[in-house]
């Protein structure tokens, strides 16, 4: 196999090509890659790996900044047309000499490739390094959106380990008169970011600037690729989360609360009302995101009340295999390692 790199200026063959492959997912998606570039100001990468005239693979890579330099970063990439050792190795060692005599001190992949699959080992034969720290969430809690019926997907998630009292609060909370909505509406994403900014503030969680979640408005919110879902109760908000649907897959993105109305269960019902519209619309798997792995997954952990939480709808944990770094330049790479273990000890003690 001899690839050739191209960039590639399709919309359509893009997101059909990714769409198709066994790895997709949302975070390399064209509408995705507009809001980093044009959106967010990212000098942007959308490769296409050719065999012959056939595309097998396209990664879409952004250029960061961090303390000792920039750097490229391909986030749920590569993706490929098939899971083969031979094409994902012949497609990172493109990358490789794409990206050697540049100005970048690295490049850092992390595809949705699942740990106990044998090709996600492939980089580490190639000269990169396993990360002390991971971006994407690397154990998602999935749920599989099956039938046609919201009964239909209770008793799936009964059968895989849903918490005994969770269909009773969503019922409860239907009786009570809860209100769903999803707004494209500019004052409801304003609103969300008021509540995510106070939830924060006290949670102690790092969230971006509101411009970063105003802006998925606007470049991916309008295509309906992302979604801000509200749960009302007495026409008083009490929840929000903004999702994304696209592909296949349903995935929750960021969550906050109000803080009103504590005991209706609000964020359970808003989330299960979420994976109800995920099947209706077609979609075969809901996305909560990142929960605690099995090994970690006890009341001592920090991040133990939201892992439960999602937990408690029933599914299955999925591995994805960690971060990778592939070092251009050693010696500002080893200070990056060294900052990275760092940020390890102080705020990562549960990763």
């Amino acid at each position: 196999m001899n690839l050739k790199i191209k960039e590639i200026e399709d919309a359509v063959m893009w997101d059909e090509f990714v769409k198709s492959s066994p790895n997709s997912n949302f975070l390399q998606s064209w509408n995705w890659s507009v809001y980093q570039e044009v959106g967010l100001g990212k000098k942007t990468f959308r490769l296409g790996f050719w065999e012959n005239q056939e595309l097998v693979a396209v990664a879409a890579c952004y250029e960061m900044d961090q303390t000792f330099g920039k750097y490229i970063y391909c986030s749920r990439g590569p993706i490929l047309r098939e899971l083969s050792q031979n094409l994902y190795r012949e497609v990172l060692e493109c990358m490789k000499q794409y990206f050697t005599t540049t100005e970048y001190v690295f490049v850092k992949i992390d595809p949705a490739i699942e740990e106990q699959n044998r090709i996600s080992l492939v980089p580490f034969g190639l000269g990169f390094k396993r990360c002390i720290n991971y971006v994407q969430p690397e154990t998602p809690w999935m749920m599989d959106l099956v039938g046609e019926t919201e009964e239909e997907l209770m008793d799936w998630c009964q059968y895989h380990g849903m918490h005994k009292n969770y269909p009773t609060y969503i019922r409860r909370a239907k009786k009570l008169g809860l209100e769903v909505k999803f707004s494209k509406e500019l004052p409801d994403w304003k609103l969300f970011t008021h509540y995510l900014t106070k939830s924060s503030e006290n949670k102690e969680f790092a969230i971006r600037s509101a411009d970063y979640y105003l802006k998925q408005l606007k470049y991916l919110g309008e295509k309906d690729e992302v979604r801000l879902a509200i749960v009302s109760y007495q026409q008083e908000p009490v929840a929000m989360l903004i999702l994304s649907f696209w592909g296949d897959e349903v995935s929750c993105l960021y969550s906050c609360q109000t803080g009103a109305h504590r005991k209706v269960r609000g964020p359970m019902y808003l989330r299960w009302q979420c994976m109800l519209q995920g099947q209706r619309e077609g979609f075969k798997y809901f996305n909560s995101w990142d929960v605690l792995p099995d090994e970690r997954y006890t009341p001592r952990s920090q991040r133990y009340g939201y892992s439960n939480f999602k937990r408690g709808f029933g599914g299955y944990l999925v591995r994805y295999q960690r971060t990778a770094d592939l070092p251009l330049k050693k010696g500002k790479y080893f200070l990056v390692q060294l900052l990275d273990l760092y940020r390890s000890i102080r705020y990562y003690k549960d990763r």
